[in-house]
């Protein structure tokens, strides 16, 4: 097994099929770390920092960022690690949506999907309320006071107060990060595939959700899921940072669902 230069935001650990992890925006590959103990015993984990996250490198071409950036450098890891051998995939939020993108564009490579709350908001129709909602979300974000968008961001995936209630450090982080958060939205709306071509991807998925989410999210992955064809749907009582705020519910479940379960 190769294992890559962590400096670079890719982290390989354990041995045997691959399971690939993709985190959420404002976070990188450090949310994954239960999982990746559950797993190594028996899987290659390779768990990325997106780009901009964590110790990934940042977007050098904003202007021209699309989500092609984030999935040529993950398949060009994968080709590194393990080859043409198919992989578990797992995503949450953006990094959720990335992976829809990956098993849309390569649905053969996938031994199954797992997913929470992927924020695919191209994939609401145009004129839609939803869609509306997700395209006011991302004009509100689109700011020049930093902080003021960390809390927007923030407070609307959690509850209201929550960025507030963070310590300095934290904040000072996420304002810094914020940059990157609107290029997720660059990426998520600039998307092309239809609700149609997820009929493609064969292998099993799961969808997950929290019950405490807001009704955005819930929404998208309730037409997400029902697009998929094998597909079974999981909820949580939690909100939409469940698989950072509720790990040890969460990624349980991924590694059960992972291993066959």
């Amino acid at each position: 097994m190769t294992v890559l230069n962590s400096s670079k935001g890719v982290y390989v650990s354990g041995q045997g099929p691959a399971v690939v992890l993709l985190h959420s925006s404002l976070s990188s590959a450090r949310q994954w770390q239960y999982l990746v103990n559950l797993l190594k015993s028996d899987f290659t984990v390779i768990n990325f920092d997106i780009l901009g996250y964590g110790k990934a490198e940042k977007v050098h071409d904003g202007d021209n960022y699309d989500f092609n950036v984030e999935t040529g450098r993950i398949r060009q890891v994968l080709q590194e690690t393990i080859g043409e051998a198919p992989y578990h995939l797992v995503g949450h939020s953006c990094g959720g949506a990335i992976a829809l993108k990956l098993a849309v564009e390569a649905p053969e490579k996938l031994l199954s999907l797992a997913l929470f709350e992927p924020v695919a908001f191209h994939l609401l129709p145009k004129g839609s309320a939803p869609r509306q909602q997700a395209d006011d979300f991302k004009t509100q974000v689109f700011i020049e006071d930093t902080y003021l968008a960390a809390e927007i961001f923030t407070n609307f995936w959690n509850k209201p107060g929550f960025f507030k209630s963070l310590p300095k450090k934290m904040q000072d982080l996420m304002a810094a990060d914020i940059a990157k958060v609107n290029l997720d939205f660059q990426g998520l709306i600039s998307e092309s595939y239809s609700l149609t071509d997820l009929s493609a991807i064969t292998c099993r998925s799961l969808l997950m959700h929290g019950s405490e989410s807001p009704q955005l999210s819930r929404h998208l992955s309730q037409i997400i899921s029902g697009a998929l064809p094998q597909v079974s749907e999981q909820a949580f009582i939690a909100g939409h940072m469940a698989p950072v705020s509720h790990s040890e519910q969460i990624h349980p479940v991924i590694a059960d669902f992972i291993r066959g379960g």
